[in-house]
């Protein structure tokens, strides 16, 4: 009786431990640190869209950005700076999502893609989210 336990209590175990990898392996968006700012950026591709949509309420701030027709882009330059001026996020966008969760404060936002910078000032709240589309 005693190994039969063992042996129930071996089984189980693996098969949780499989199912906490299967989890992580089913999550492609890495979370990143800048200081204390936690982010995530993509969104190339069904998948990655889907798996922002499921994160996006674990953040304060989603950016969007895209051409004017609506085509979305990646590799956009995003800085982020506090009312004295200080760089508080300096990073690329890979894809044409950018989620941040932001301590609680006024910021101007800067995103830049060939050469073309566009700014914007925001007042983020910790419990509600901002959203924003930046189109060129």
């Amino acid at each position: 009786m005693k190994n039969l336990l063992s042996l129930v209590f071996v089984v189980v175990s693996s098969l949780m431990s499989n199912q906490v990898i299967a989890q992580n392996m089913s999550s492609t968006l890495l979370e990143r640190q800048y200081g204390n700012i936690t982010y995530v950026s993509g969104g190339i591709g069904d998948e990655e869209r889907d798996e922002i949509r499921s994160r996006e309420r674990n953040f304060n701030l989603k950016l969007l950005f895209a051409e004017r027709n609506g085509s979305y882009l990646g590799d956009v330059d995003v800085v982020l700076l506090n009312t004295k001026g200080d760089t508080v996020f300096d990073a690329k966008s890979v894809g044409p999502f950018l989620l941040m969760q932001l301590p609680g404060g006024r910021y101007v936002i800067k995103a830049s893609m060939n050469g073309q910078t566009q700014q914007r000032r925001l007042s983020i709240n910790v419990k509600e989210r901002y959203d924003a589309i930046f189109r060129w």
